[in-house]
């Protein structure tokens, strides 16, 4: 259905999000609700906690249907992440992910050395999927959430770039603007593309998709409160709980 196909697309992969110099660390451990929007209607709750401390992170979530939608379709995703804190960078060390959509189970494991990304998946390779070992510079989604989602200073929020890559696929996320609110809310722009690993249709219903950020002022650090990515099916949106 059209709900599953954009939880998988645009939380596993698409969650966007950064690998660039982070500017604030919770040190603490925390949990967090978005509600999932789809064309307007809430079908979803995307759930994660997080541990950082002494330079090392460790994050766990879960995506669910909910509502009158998971009477008729029940879908279950789940991701953990653990690295560490080196110069300012996240660094995965460990990713995994199970994905239950009531009709197909899979998962998948990212083991990552100083040289090396090592994938673990029952799927069988195609040919047109990345070399993991020519992904080092990215995160994993887990570690992308968390820090996108992060609490941060204002300084270049608005000015992020990286790579992702879930095991198969590698896409960019470039924040190409932004702007304050009258309320005093700041709304970041960006464009996420394909970069790589993509099937021949994938790329043909879209390379590159815009997003958009929001981040509320609150206890001297921006917060998000929403964020949305627009594509040829329709507008996926997440808001804070």
């Amino acid at each position: 259905m059209v709900f599953l196909k954009y939880l998988n697309l645009y939380i596993l992969y698409n969650l966007f999000f950064l690998f660039t110099y982070i500017n604030y660390f919770i040190l603490s451990y925390n949990t967090n609700i978005f509600d999932v929007y789809i064309l307007g209607l809430k079908l979803g709750r995307l759930n994660y906690a997080v541990e950082l401390k002494d330079n090392l992170y460790s994050a766990a979530g879960n995506l669910r249907s909910t509502g009158i939608f998971s009477v008729v379709s029940k879908y279950k995703f789940e991701a953990s992440s653990q690295g560490k804190v080196e110069n300012g960078l996240f660094k995965p060390k460990y990713y995994s992910e199970k994905s239950d959509t009531g009709r197909r189970k899979e998962e998948k494991t990212l083991l990552y050395s100083r040289s090396s990304i090592e994938l673990k998946t029952k799927k069988t390779p195609k040919p047109y999927w990345q070399d993991p070992n020519e992904q080092l510079d990215t995160l994993d989604p887990m570690s992308a959430i968390i820090f996108i989602l992060r609490d941060q200073k204002k300084a270049n929020i608005c000015a992020q770039d990286f790579a992702m890559f879930d095991g198969i696929r590698r896409v960019k996320i470039k924040f190409t603007h932004g702007e304050e609110t009258s309320d005093g809310q700041l709304n970041c722009h960006g464009i996420y593309t394909r970069m790589g690993g993509y099937s021949a249709k994938e790329l043909k219903d879209g390379r590159n998709f815009p997003f958009n950020v929001k981040y509320e002022y609150q206890n001297e650090f921006y917060r998000v409160i929403s964020f949305q990515i627009e594509t040829n099916r329709g507008r996926a949106k997440f808001v804070r709980r």
